[in-house]
């Protein structure tokens, strides 16, 4: 479908925005949505790979509305990144639409969004907003669910489907445009919100599928030798990838390894790169350096990386530095990211080739494979449009039993369903706090008619399991001090609202409290109640060559502490973890610098600043109004 077929149907400043920014051409997803009653404001869920072109239709969707007077747009998207990404394209592409982002404070009802027209947030955020009750929830009259099979993660999943219904349920006319990667039961998404599903395989540019073991890369039965071989795989095709003038993402399964593996490789990289493009590194190692005021040993690992056009990118990495990496890499100054799984999560990062050096994870006891369409969101990188015909996604098999298992189950094999995670106890304690706390649910019967409406329920057309849990929720809740009961009615406490409000766990919250009332007590009893809340997740790992020095420890803040549980106990190691997180705080608090809490503790800045804002957010601010 021709751009030019779109005049008249859309608005003149949304077509002419399109045509200012050279698309001439539609791509089948989206041509596909507008034949299937985008236009018409159709409910519709894009199944199609990464580069598809699946955004676009979004962003029609978003500003045709807006244009037309049908209400407010909201974009949601899985991470603080990717919606920074989302506002800056947004701004740029439509300056007539008064677009804001918001990601940040949740406890804060951010009434100035009230004037604008779209909105660029996170799930948990928009979650947040409506638990404060923001006036303006009524004029939305579009919803953007990027990522849309996020609902399928144990951990941000249940917040991502329980907005999705709280919207559906509190707007009747409002049009939703969900966006996925391929997965097998699409279907039963679009059915759920009551749209139409468009499914496709397109992509813009070709993507080849290979294996590298022993030296060489099988793409599928076509075996190529890669360059001059190394004795370790990763740097072979990193090696191959700068002689071929191109660059790639290197997704291992931690930040150590990510770390480790940048600079082992920066030596093999900054020796193949010319004097011109090292100057223009130098100069952006110097503004990584200088993004703290003082840098610590990862900053200054980060920069040294920089210098030879290699670096690492992951969580724990300041967000302006990383913001930075990201740039550098889109403009190919910086040739080779080693990554972990978040880099693959929407932003706009292509690269010629995507190496997956890790294809198992540790969980559970023991190492198992990830899921296939995990491995499908990292290939899906791979390939930068308008600038190469082809992309590679290459594995790296280390026998040739792994080169089978990765050829049978991800190059040729499917992505798996996705699931509703919605029925584990804590998280249904958490949302029906925040559905009472809000005024939409005040009856027991009224919680368990919200949730048969959700993904879950239609998913398994029976909620018998999740209405016994309720029942168990609610009697907590009230035990807990969070709720009140009159006569069949279901209210709010005023703490019961502010632990919403603030996004605690209810359990937490509860905990929290009762250590509060519990006066004289040190500081490292506070630390290690408040590190034992599931919102400080993940906590610091004591490591068995640290057991000698903590346990000294142990004896040293024996009597300030809550009480130890038996080494034998199953809270034992959490307890240990929480106790080695407190002493981190304590030695902020003590003003030791992040550098030398990184050497330490091993807590990087990026880390450090998360732990310390959910510690202000989840502790401090657990007050009443």
């Amino acid at each position: 479908m021709k751009i030019s077929e779109l005049k008249g149907r859309v608005p003149e400043k949304l077509y002419e925005g399109l045509v200012a920014h050279g698309l001439d051409e539609l791509r089948p997803p989206q041509a596909m949505a507008i034949e299937n009653g985008l236009l018409e404001r159709k409910n519709i869920v894009v199944s199609s790979p990464t580069s598809s072109g699946k955004s676009l239709v979004a962003e029609i969707a978003c500003i045709k509305n807006i244009v037309e007077g049908k209400g407010k747009a909201v974009y949601v998207v899985p991470l603080k990144a990717l919606a920074s990404e989302k506002y800056k394209e947004f701004i740029k592409k439509y300056p007539f639409v008064k677009t804001a982002l918001t990601i940040g404070d949740y406890d804060s009802d951010d009434r100035w969004l009230a004037n604008y027209d779209l909105v660029i947030t996170t799930s948990e955020k928009m979650d947040s907003l409506i638990r404060h009750s923001v006036p303006w929830l009524s004029d939305i009259g579009t919803l953007v669910v990027d990522e849309v099979h996020m609902i399928d993660d144990p951990h941000r999943g249940p917040t991502l489907e329980v907005l999705i219904t709280r919207l559906r349920n509190f707007l009747n006319s409002c049009q939703i445009v969900a966006l996925s990667a391929t997965i097998n039961n699409a279907k039963e998404i679009s059915d759920w919100l009551g749209g139409v599903l468009i499914k496709s395989d397109y992509r813009p540019v070709e993507l080849k599928e290979g294996v590298y073991f022993n030296g060489a890369v099988d793409f599928n039965g076509i075996v190529e030798n890669v360059g001059e071989k190394s004795a370790v795989p990763e740097i072979h095709l990193i090696k191959d990838t700068i002689a071929k003038h191109k660059s790639a993402l290197v997704f291992v399964s931690s930040r150590r390894n990510a770390e480790g593996l940048a600079k082992k490789a920066g030596p093999a990289v900054g020796n193949m790169i010319g004097a011109e493009e090292k100057v223009q590194l130098e100069k952006l190692s110097r503004q990584i350096l200088k993004v703290l005021e003082t840098p610590t040993r990862q900053c200054r690992t980060v920069a040294e990386c920089v210098k030879n056009g290699v670096t690492f990118h992951h969580a724990g990495i300041v967000a302006k530095q990383r913001e930075l990496i990201e740039e550098a890499f889109r403009n190919r100054l910086i040739k080779i990211i080693c990554c972990t799984p978040t880099m693959a999560m929407g932003l706009n990062v292509p690269a010629f080739r995507c190496i997956i050096r890790d294809l198992k994870r540790y969980g559970g006891g023991y190492m198992d494979w990830i899921p296939v369409l995990e491995y499908k969101q990292w290939v899906g990188r791979s390939g930068r449009p308008g600038l190469e015909e082809w992309g590679e996604g290459i594995t790296i098999a280390k026998s040739e039993s792994d080169k089978e298992v990765i050829q049978e189950k991800y190059i040729s094999g499917e992505p798996e369903d996705i699931f509703s995670k919605l029925s584990a106890e804590p998280i249904l304690r958490m949302h029906a706090l925040g559905l009472i706390a809000s005024g939409e649910i005040n009856s027991f019967d009224k919680l368990v008619d919200f949730f048969s409406k959700t993904f879950f329920a239609f998913q398994y057309q029976d909620i018998s399991q999740i209405k016994y849990k309720l029942e168990k929720v609610v009697d907590e809740l009230f035990e807990f001090g969070f709720i009140k009961k009159e006569v069949k009615m279901i209210l709010p406490t005023l703490i019961g609202k502010r632990v919403a409000e603030l996004y605690i766990d209810p359990y937490s919250a509860y905990n929290m409290l009762e250590n509060l009332n519990k006066s004289n007590q040190k500081p490292m009893y506070y630390l290690q109640t408040m590190c034992s809340c599931f919102e400080m997740y993940p906590l610091l790992r004591i490591k068995s060559s640290e057991l000698e020095v903590f346990n000294n420890k142990f004896f040293d803040f024996e009597e300030e502490l809550p009480e130890v549980p038996s080494p034998w106990d199953t809270e034992y190691e959490r307890f240990v973890n929480a106790f080695k997180t407190s002493l981190l705080f304590l030695d902020w608090i003590n003003e030791n610098g992040e550098d030398v809490l990184y050497e330490k503790y091993g807590e990087t800045p990026g880390a450090l600043r998360n732990h310390l804002y959910i510690a202000a957010v989840s502790y401090t601010h657990l007050t009443l109004p």
